[in-house]
C-alpha cells in the first residue's frame, strides 16, 4: 500500500534514497526492518504461549501461591473487574504502548528522512489510534481491538515505506 499511495512517483522521495544509496544506508533501513519482524515473531511466540495457557489480557505473568508444603492456594492473576480492574487494563494498555514505542520511533526517523509528511501523517494517526485503544481497554480487554488492529495499519505502511527505501537505495 505504501508503494501506491507514497512512494511511487515521488521526485523528492526518489532523491533522498539515492542519498541513502550513496552512503550505503539502505542495509541501515532493511536492519531496521529486520528488527521489527523478529520483535513481531517473539509476540506471536507469546501469543501461542497465552492460549496454551489460557491467561487472558490484561495479565501478563502467573504467579503461584507459596506456602505450607502441599499447598493448593492456586495462583494469583490480575484483578478484572471495577475500578481494579479499569487500572489494570489502563495500565497494560500504556505498556503496550511502550512496548511498540522504541521501534515504532525507529520507523518514524528512518521513513521521515524520505517521507517526511507522509510520516508524520501514518504517526499521528498511530497515536490517535493507540489512544483510542488505550480507553477502550480500559472499558473492557475486547474494547482494546478497535483502535489496536487500525494503529497496525498505520505502522505497516511505515514499515513499507522504511523496507522500501532500504531495497531502493541498495538497487540503485
Amino acid at each position: 500500500m505504501a508503494y501506491f499511495f507514497i512512494v511511487r512517483n515521488n521526485e523528492k522521495g526518489d532523491a533522498k534514497v539515492a542519498i541513502l544509496a550513496e552512503y550505503d544506508l539502505g542495509y541501515v533501513y532493511i536492519g531496521a526492518f529486520v528488527l521489527k519482524i523478529l520483535q513481531h515473531a517473539m509476540g506471536i511466540n507469546l501469543g501461542v504461549a497465552r492460549k496454551a495457557a489460557k491467561i487472558h489480557v490484561p495479565d501478563q505473568q502467573v504467579y503461584q501461591v507459596k506456602g505450607a508444603e502441599g499447598s493448593k492456594l492456586g495462583y494469583v492473576l490480575l484483578e478484572g473487574e471495577g475500578v481494579l480492574g479499569r487500572f489494570n487494563r489502563a495500565q497494560r494498555a500504556l505498556q503496550n504502548y511502550n512496548e511498540a514505542a522504541p521501534i515504532t520511533v525507529l520507523f518514524f526517523a528512518l521513513g521521515g528522512f524520505v517521507y517526511p509528511q507522509a510520516s508524520l501523517v501514518l504517526i499521528s494517526l498511530f497515536s490517535v489510534l493507540r489512544f483510542v485503544s488505550a480507553l477502550g481497554y480500559t472499558s473492557s480487554a475486547d474494547g482494546r481491538f478497535g483502535g489496536f488492529l487500525a494503529s497496525g495499519a498505520t505502522l505497516f505502511m511505515l514499515d513499507g515505506l522504511v523496507i522500501m527505501s532500504g531495497i531502493r537505495s541498495i538497487l540503485l
